[in-house]
């Protein structure tokens, strides 16, 4: 890189993360600037070895700001992120869906009937594609904006479902404040740590990753761009906010395991668009297709992304045990 770009960069950098200092911190108000972060300082060093202007996994260090964010883009519209996959969220909650030798695999639901109509079908028309072949339906945990629309796809084009015991459960709880999600989906599938969906020539290995709810998953997603096998890790459960001690500690257990199991993917995705800038690498796509895909950034950068969400997590437990008084 020639000298001035660096120098350029430098000072981008410099006015990007030369906060002051209370807003410099996790929860930027007095009670948590008060609080020594060390976790945070690691996780800002290991995301800023990425060569990148943005780095979205730092957003979980900033559990506040990451709603907000998501509403930057209100509504991205459909998008090809590779051959033969596809985004079908908004703006704030992504679904994808697998389109594969024997029919689709989608990924998650949106918040009901009319949003799977909305996004969901529409979307897969939009690409050509027939929604009477979604098959396989994974819901990556028991919250309602990803399960909502499931119970309507199931009813429509019986297709089989796949989520945990234990979020099965969640979704089945009474709700405490009224909400404009459909009803949780029929027990089907019981997805186990370790199992993979198979439907026609894709297969999806599933982990167990719990913390944001109790059994979240998340998964190694087989693609091809642009003929070429590519693998994607979907992280089904990315926020780490007001946790309980056991949930912070089963958090920082996966990402020890996939730093081990699944940092050999070629990118990282999500559910929510300001956990994976998915809305703006779609923009890129569109702009310049015949630039490297965006989703795909290399195994550096996905082990990366998992250590940024590790002293994320950690940083996030050590302020909530601190303002308890704890040590």
């Amino acid at each position: 890189m020639p000298a001035f770009h660096r120098s350029i960069r430098a000072l981008v950098l410099a006015s990007a993360f030369s906060l002051p200092v209370p807003a410099a911190f996790a929860q930027a108000n007095l009670e948590s600037a008060k609080i020594p972060q060390p976790h945070l300082a690691k996780a800002r060093a290991i995301a800023f070895g990425e060569n990148s202007w943005k780095f979205p996994a730092l957003i979980t260090c900033y559990p506040d700001e990451g709603q907000s964010a998501e509403h930057v883009i209100k509504d991205p519209g459909p998008g090809k992120a590779a051959d033969n996959f596809y985004f079908l969220g908004t703006g704030i909650v992504a679904a994808w869906a697998v389109n594969t030798s024997d029919g689709i695999i989608l990924i998650d639901a949106l918040d009901n009937q009319a949003e799977v109509d909305k996004f969901i079908i529409a979307g897969l028309q939009h690409f050509g594609l027939d929604p009477a072949r979604i098959k396989t339906i994974i819901v990556s945990h028991g919250h309602g904006d990803h399960y909502g629309g499931a119970r309507y796809l199931q009813d429509k084009y019986h297709a089989k479902l796949y989520m945990t015991a234990l979020d099965y459960d969640l979704a089945e709880k009474p709700l405490t404040a009224p909400r404009d999600w459909g009803p949780p989906p029929r027990r089907d599938q019981v997805a186990k740590d370790g199992d993979t969906v198979t439907l026609g020539d894709e297969t999806i290995k599933l982990f167990i990753t719990p913390g944001h709810t109790p059994a979240s998953l998340s998964m190694l997603i087989p693609v091809k761009d642009k003929g070429q096998n590519r693998t994607l890790l979907y992280l089904g459960g990315i926020t780490n906010k007001g946790l309980k001690p056991e949930m912070h500690a089963a958090y920082d257990e996966w990402t020890d395991r996939l730093l081990k199991d699944a940092a050999t993917a070629d990118g990282v995705i999500g559910n929510h668009s300001s956990y994976d800038e998915a809305a703006t690498k779609l923009d890129k796509l569109r702009i310049m297709p015949n630039k490297p895909n965006p989703f795909f950034t290399g195994a550096a950068n996905t082990a990366r992304y998992l250590s940024v969400l590790k002293e994320c997590n950690l940083n996030n437990w050590e302020i909530e045990k601190a303002l308890r008084g704890e040590k």
